[in-house]
């Protein structure tokens, strides 16, 4: 962030940054439009997939019995909820989040498998905390980060859109023919730095909602490869309460990254919207992170993160569910640990919780 920035307001910030389209390339496509992104060409990651690729030590870990908890939805904590900022991690990236009495229900996928098909693909190794019909009665809104399988689900949203027809989905650029394909009514799609206010019945005050930048990549098929956008988000409250939902990011790719570059849009994230309550921060699926580092991140990456984006408390998700990488799957909160102690930070700043849980904000 350069020092003339550094000294606008945080809407000013964001005003600016609307403006820059630099992710925005030729034929309707996207990029990550930091040196912080590196990624394999095609015929290499192919290469080492099949000459670099161990997953002996994931299968491990899980044949071991070390995976997460999993205890059931509490419905007493979501559905009396008394207004506070609270979030419920419900396996991988699938979260139910509750902010000042409002509830939203960000990337949620309850199949068996994060594939086009539930015959092939990752399976999950930890069951999900709920499915559809266990949510509460009402969902105000729905969240939905980018296209790849492990994030927007066919089935699942499917059974969302059935069970509340009338849900309003927020989700970046490109994304709205799938999802009004699937059944959904209300999608708005957004940019990087575009905001929606919103009202809820019942519920005096707007809340925000922020799509904000991530650095990731999108496809559901060969040819569509950076077609739709990816993001992150940001939840703010008639009473000024804050969550961060990162979706699925890198922040500093090991390939193609001679200088280490790291990621500057959660530094601006955190200038715009910080500081946190509570922060939903992916931490796993990183090795071999030479294959990974540019789209993923490594525990020690998302200490960055929690500390750019000013984070009073995170929770560590994108792990613990499906094997996607070849890190043991109990390694992510091991490290996660030890590195908010070497940073010099209560360790419970950060951490991870069961599959189900319910955490609070600071």
């Amino acid at each position: 962030m350069d020092e003339e920035a550094e000294q606008l307001s945080g809407e000013a910030l964001r005003l600016v940054l609307k403006q820059d389209k630099s992710h925005h390339v030729a034929h309707g496509r996207f990029a990550n439009p930091w040196p912080s992104f590196g990624i394999m060409p095609f015929l290499t990651l192919i290469k080492h997939f099949i000459f670099n690729y161990d997953t002996r030590a994931a299968k491990q870990a899980v044949a071991a019995g070390r995976v997460p908890a999993v205890i059931p939805l509490d419905r007493t904590l979501v559905d009396g909820h008394t207004g506070r900022l609270q979030m419920t991690w419900l396996g991988h990236a699938s979260l139910l989040v509750q902010v000042d009495g409002a509830t939203v229900l960000c990337d949620p996928v309850f199949s068996q498998r994060c594939s086009p098909s539930q015959w092939l693909g990752p399976k999950r190794y930890t069951q999900p905390a709920c499915h559809v019909k266990d949510l509460p009665d009402v969902i105000d809104v729905l969240i939905v980060s980018h296209n790849h399988y492990d994030h927007l689900d066919y089935n699942t949203l499917r059974e969302v859109a059935e069970r509340y027809p009338d849900i309003r989905v927020y989700t970046p650029l490109g994304n709205k023919p799938l999802l009004e394909s699937i059944g959904f009514k209300a999608v708005y799609t957004a940019d990087w730095w575009d905001e929606f206010q919103i009202t809820v019945p019942g519920i005096d005050g707007e809340f925000t909602l922020a799509c904000t930048p991530a650095q990731h990549m999108t496809a559901r098929g060969i040819l569509d490869r950076m077609a739709t956008l990816w993001s992150s988000w940001v939840i703010k409250g008639p009473s000024d309460s804050r969550f961060f939902f990162s979706g699925d990011t890198g922040y500093s790719a090991v390939y193609d990254n001679k200088q280490s570059a790291k990621c500057p849009a959660f530094k601006q994230i955190g200038r715009v919207y910080g500081p946190f309550d509570l922060a939903a921060i992916a931490i796993g699926a990183y090795y071999p992170e030479i294959m990974f580092g540019g789209v993923h991140v490594n525990p020690e990456q998302a200490v960055r993160i929690h500390e750019d984006i000013r984070s009073k408390k995170s929770v560590g998700i994108h792990w613990g569910t499906f094997m996607l990488t070849a890190e043991p799957v109990d390694e992510p909160p091991i490290r996660l640990r030890c590195e908010m102690r070497a940073r010099g930070h209560d360790e419970n700043a950060f951490s991870v919780s069961s599959i189900g849980e319910t955490t609070l904000s600071a």
